[in-house]
C-alpha cells in the first residue's frame, strides 16, 4: 500500500497548479493539459511494458528501476525552464511510476484466488484513494503559499523515502517465470491471444470507461473552478477532498463486503450509482442551476462508485486468463489510461462548448462502462455453458 502511493500522488498533486503554470509559461491550456494527458498515456505504456517484462525478469528489479526513473522525473519537473521540459519531467515520472503500480497489483494476483484478489486489490485502491485524497490538497496549498515547483520537490522526497523502504523490505513474489526470450513478435502474439478473450475485453473496458469519466473531470475541473468560480488552488484542494474521499470510502466498503456481495453485483451497484448521480447533475444544470458544492458532491458519489467497480472489474479481467497475468494486467491498464488520456485531452474543447457538455460527456462514458460490463457478463455466461 505504501509503494502504491507514489504514482497517484505524483499525478494528482500537480493538478491544482495547472492554471497557474499556464500563466507562468504563457502557454495555452491545451499545451499545459499535456502534463496530465501524456502522463496518463505514459503511465499506461509503462504498465504495458513492465507487465510483460516482469513475466520474464521478475517483479522486484523492475519496481526499483521504476522508482529511480520517477525520482529523476520529479527533479527535472522541479527545475523546468519551459513548459516542454516540465512535460518531459512528467513523462519520466509516469514512466517510472507505472512500474510500481502494475507490479504491486501483479504480486497480489500471483498469489490470490479470484474473489480474494478483488478484496485485496480493494486495499491497494484504498492506498490509491489516500494519495488522491491528500495530493490535490497538498498541491493546492503548496502552489498557493509557495510555488508550483515545490510540488515536485515534495514528490521527490516522499518517493525517495518509499524507495529506501522498498530496498529494505520488498522481496520477490512467487510466480512462474516465462522462460521464452523476450521479443516484440512474441509479445504481440501474447497481446493478440489476450485480446481474443471477450470476458477480458469487457471487464477491461468497463474499468477503462469509468476511469476515463473520473480523469476527465479531474483534468478540467481546476480550470473551471479557478476561471468560472474565481477560486484559488488551495480552495480547489479542499473541495476535491469530497471527490477523493469518495473513492477512499468506496474502496473501504468494497474491501469489507465485496466477497459476500459478489464481483458482478458490486460492479452493478457502482455503475448504477455513478450513472444516476451524473444524470441528476446534468438535469439540474439544464435548469440553469449551478453550484460548486453540487458538482463536487456528485463527483464524490461517482468516485465512491468507482471504488466498487475498479478492483472487481480488474479481478474479473485478469482472472479470465490462465497464463501471462502480468502481461494481461499491463495491457488492461494501458487500454484504460490510453482511453482516459485521449478523452481528457478533448476536455478543453468540450468546455468551450459550455460547462454542461463536460458532464454530458462524463455521463456518456459511464453509459459505455455499463454496456462493456454487460458484454463481459454475457461472454462469461457463454463461456460457462461451454
Amino acid at each position: 500500500m505504501m509503494i502504491t502511493l507514489a504514482s497517484p500522488f505524483a499525478m494528482n498533486v500537480f493538478n491544482p497548479a495547472m492554471p497557474d503554470v499556464a500563466r507562468a509559461f504563457n502557454s495555452p491550456i491545451d499545451i499545459v493539459q499535456l502534463t496530465l494527458t501524456l502522463y496518463l498515456f505514459t503511465l499506461g505504456f509503462s504498465q504495458l511494458l513492465c507487465g510483460a517484462l516482469s513475466d520474464r525478469y521478475g517483479r522486484r528489479p523492475l519496481m526499483l528501476i521504476g522508482m529511480v526513473i520517477n525520482l529523476v522525473g520529479s527533479l527535472l519537473a522541479a527545475v523546468a525552464w519551459d513548459v516542454w521540459v516540465l512535460i518531459l519531467g512528467r513523462v519520466l515520472q509516469a514512466l517510472g511510476g507505472g512500474a510500481t503500480l502494475i507490479l504491486v497489483r501483479t504480486m497480489i494476483l500471483d498469489s490470490s484466488e479470484r474473489s480474494e484478489a478483488g478484496r485485496l486489490l480493494s486495499y491497494i485502491y484504498m492506498s490509491v484513494a489516500v494519495a488522491q485524497m491528500i495530493a490535490p490538497t497538498v498541491g493546492g496549498y503548496l502552489n498557493y503559499y509557495f510555488d508550483w515547483r515545490y510540488i515536485f520537490y515534495v514528490s521527490f522526497v516522499m518517493n525517495l523515502i518509499i524507495t529506501v523502504v522498498m530496498l529494505k523490505k520488498l522481496g520477490e513474489s512467487t510466480f512462474v517465470a516465462d522462460k521464452m526470450p523476450f521479443s516484440i513478435r512474441g509479445q504481440l502474439a501474447k497481446y493478440t491471444t489476450i485480446i481474443r478473450s471477450p470476458v477480458y475485453v469487457g471487464y477491461g473496458l468497463a474499468a477503462g470507461f469509468i476511469t476515463s469519466a473520473y480523469l476527465s473531470f479531474a483534468s478540467i475541473m481546476p480550470y473551471i473552478f479557478i476561471d468560472t468560480f474565481n477560486g484559488t488552488s488551495a480552495q480547489y484542494g479542499n473541495w476535491f477532498l469530497l471527490v477523493s474521499g469518495g473513492f477512499f470510502m468506496g474502496s473501504l466498503v468494497a474491501s469489507r463486503v465485496g466477497v459476500r456481495v459478489g464481483m458482478d453485483q458490486m460492479i452493478h451497484i457502482g455503475m448504477g450509482l455513478a450513472v444516476a448521480a451524473v444524470a441528476v447533475l446534468v438535469a439540474t444544470m439544464a435548469q440553469h442551476y449551478l453550484a460548486v458544492a453540487l458538482i463536487f458532491i456528485v463527483m464524490g458519489l461517482v468516485t465512491f462508485a468507482r471504488g466498487f467497480v475498479i478492483p472487481n472489474a480488474q479481478s474479473g479481467a485478469i482472472s479470465s486468463l490462465s497464463t501471462n497475468k502480468g502481461t494481461g494486467n499491463g495491457l488492461m491498464v494501458f487500454i484504460q489510461l490510453t482511453t482516459a488520456s485521449t478523452v481528457a485531452q478533448t476536455m478543453p474543447t468540450i468546455l468551450s462548448w459550455g460547462l454542461i457538455y463536460v458532464f454530458i460527456a462524463i455521463l456518456v462514458l459511464l453509459l459505455f462502462a455499463v454496456v462493456a460490463h454487460y458484454f463481459a457478463k454475457a461472454a462469461l455466461r457463454k463461456q460457462d455453458l461451454k
